[in-house]
């Protein structure tokens, strides 16, 4: 075997690829392309995968976990899920 045959990951963390793409991205973006074609409506299955695969890729740099919480924190009524602090006060505590 030769030396070309290896590919060594720059660090330990870095994620599994498919192609150039990370695995989880590039499922997301194979599965809206699969379901464009099998419904015959290519474009849209493409417009669909760009947008789900850089969206994705958007919330993963972002750090994405918690996530749902931090945004319905911010973002729904004080009433829903914090009784302590109400949503006039939530903007200068900070988040």
């Amino acid at each position: 075997m030769d030396e070309e045959d290896y590919w060594i990951p720059r660090n330990l963390d870095a994620p599994p690829l498919m192609f150039m793409w990370e695995v989880d991205t590039a499922i997301i973006v194979i599965f809206w392309l699969l379901i464009g074609g099998v419904l015959n409506m290519f474009l849209l299955g493409l417009f669909l995968a760009i947008a789900f695969g850089r969206g994705y890729s958007h919330l993963k740099e972002e750090g994405g976990r918690g996530l749902l919480i931090k945004v319905l924190y911010w973002y729904t009524p004080s009433t829903w899920l914090s009784k302590r602090i109400p949503s006039h006060i939530r903007e200068y505590v900070g988040g």
